[in-house]
């Protein structure tokens, strides 16, 4: 009975504690969204040097503001040096990004293209809410979405780009993988859960039974009270060895004298 009662604890521990894992199932965190690839489908002034910056290998931090050299190499050209980084400079917040099946949203508002050339810095906002899909199995996702350019966009730029409306749009593409996954907990049916406390419970008021037959039982044996052919102090069965008694107790079950 006490391995019952020990195996039905075990149960319930080991149910509890996955259920404590698939409490977190819906509530984990993308560490780092790691850029493998991207385009840009912009005529813009900067939409060549934009499309080769989204094709570099990259790195976007979510829950955090990154500078001009943390998320792709920069790109030099003459004496101008572009890349892209993440600021407050919009009001915009840190990246952030979730999951939900095979699907993936990430929060882009505060992603800025910028050039320097000496000490002097231009940003753009490029940013936006991108959507996708992920794979759970390889953590691969594709992103995209667009971004409609104010007439600041198009200084320098040629009069059919700033007088074709469809011209102030960008669509910009991503491509890598997510990391910093947990791994997937298994749901336990609440049932299970509730199969198990019963059948420990059970398990428990049994052993407690057993234990206090054996306490009156040992008792009856040591204040010489006769015992009963079903009473376990026949045998000393479950007697506890300092309260055994030193003699035999003999019982005659027979209707004539010995």
């Amino acid at each position: 009975m006490n391995a019952l009662f020990t195996l039905g604890v075990g149960f319930v521990l080991a149910m509890v504690s996955l259920g404590a894992f698939g409490t977190r199932a819906e509530a984990f965190a993308i560490g780092q969204l790691e850029l493998t690839s991207g385009a840009v489908n912009w005529d813009g002034r900067q939409g060549r040097i934009l499309d080769r910056l989204f094709d570099r290998d990259g790195i976007i931090t979510p829950g955090s503001y990154q500078s001009m050299t943390e998320i792709v190499d920069p790109l030099a050209r003459g004496q101008k040096t572009y890349s892209l980084f993440t600021s407050g400079l919009n009001g915009a917040s840190a990246p952030s990004a979730t999951i939900s099946g095979s699907s993936i949203t990430v929060d882009l508002s505060s992603l800025f293209f910028g050039w320097m050339r000496g000490s002097e810095l231009q940003a753009l906002n490029i940013g936006g809410v991108a959507q996708g899909s992920f794979n759970p199995e390889t953590s691969e996702f594709s992103l995209s979405w667009n971004h409609l350019f104010g007439g600041h966009a198009f200084e320098g730029s040629s009069k059919r780009s700033d007088e074709g409306g469809h011209h102030r749009v960008a669509t910009f593409f991503l491509q890598g993988t997510a990391v910093g996954l947990p791994p997937t907990p298994v749901a336990i049916p609440a049932g299970l859960v509730l199969f198990a406390s019963g059948f420990a419970g059970i398990g428990g008021l049994a052993w407690r039974n057993r234990r206090a037959q054996r306490a009156g039982a040992a008792a009856r044996v040591l204040q010489g009270v006769p015992c009963s052919l079903n009473d376990l102090c026949l045998t000393g069965r479950g007697v506890p060895r300092s309260f055994r008694p030193s003699f035999r107790l003999r019982i005659n079950t027979s209707l004539t004298e010995p």
